[in-house]
């Protein structure tokens, strides 16, 4: 990130009451975005927005469940009316619940594709006519590792973040001559509340990234703030795995702790 890079930039932040939204929006706030700072919970998005105004930038809290399009439709509608346009949409709200493909009921696999993918289809979509109006824009969409290989017990969200893929190099290809461009994070292991209270067993999971710990928020942020940057110009349509080089290892059976310490 580099200071004052996002100076006269309109940024909207999906899921940025907490983790890797949070760490997003003061990011691009503290490189000179004015950020709109969406989350179902009101209260967890002014909270972001009092620590970026706290730090001297600019922001405003914006509550929308980005699985109703209507919301997401008032909620960028409300980022242009107040900014006067749109450069970065990082669509990253989104959750996980368990479940295999054998037990998985309609309603949580409507519920995971619901947040996860049709959300980013909903803040695309009206991100887009802004975007191409004023002749570019940069589409950021956190979709997951489980869109690359199958998380355990985790079958619908890794469904639905496979669609966030498909759905990105779409809109990469489709746009791009309009000058707006799309890419994806899949984000592997990020230290956030809801990580911990899937792998409460932090040291055995950190032993086996090659790199010897989990993720940040801050380090998803950084991706997010160079993938929507000038930097990037050439960039779009590509999904990139930040994940301690998990992804790099041939897959083998489970290692016992004294294995896994000599990877």
């Amino acid at each position: 990130m580099t200071t004052g890079e996002y100076d006269g930039k309109v940024v909207i932040v999906t899921g940025a009451g907490s983790g890797i939204g949070r760490a997003s929006a003061m990011g691009f706030a503290a490189a000179g975005a004015q950020v709109l700072v969406n989350d179902v919970d009101g209260d967890t998005a002014q909270a972001t927005v009092d620590d970026i105004v706290a730090a001297g930038a600019t922001a405003h809290a914006h509550e929308a469940d980005v699985g109703d399009s209507a919301q997401v439709d008032a909620m960028v509608a409300a980022a242009v009316d107040r900014y006067g346009r749109l450069d970065v949409l990082h669509n990253n709200a989104g959750y996980g619940k368990p479940g295999r493909v054998d037990n998985t009921t309609d309603e949580t696999f409507a519920e995971m594709v619901q947040v996860n993918l049709c959300g980013v289809l909903y803040g695309t979509r009206a991100a887009l006519p802004y975007m191409i109006d004023q002749g570019g824009g940069a589409i950021v969409n956190t979709a997951s590792n489980a869109a690359l290989g199958a998380p355990r017990d985790r079958a619908a969200y890794g469904a639905a973040k496979a669609g966030v893929l498909g759905l990105t190099r779409s809109t990469a290809v489709e746009n791009g001559r309009f000058g707006v461009r799309a890419n994806a994070i899949c984000p592997g292991p990020i230290e956030t509340p809801a990580f911990r209270r899937f792998a409460p067993d932090i040291d055995f999971y950190a032993a086996q990234i090659p790199i010897r710990r989990l993720g940040r928020p801050e380090d998803v942020a950084e991706l997010a703030l160079f993938l929507a940057s000038d930097r990037a110009g050439f960039l779009t349509g590509v999904a990139i795995s930040l994940d301690g080089g998990l992804s790099a290892r041939l897959s083998a059976p489970l290692l016992t702790p004294e294995e896994l310490l000599d990877t």
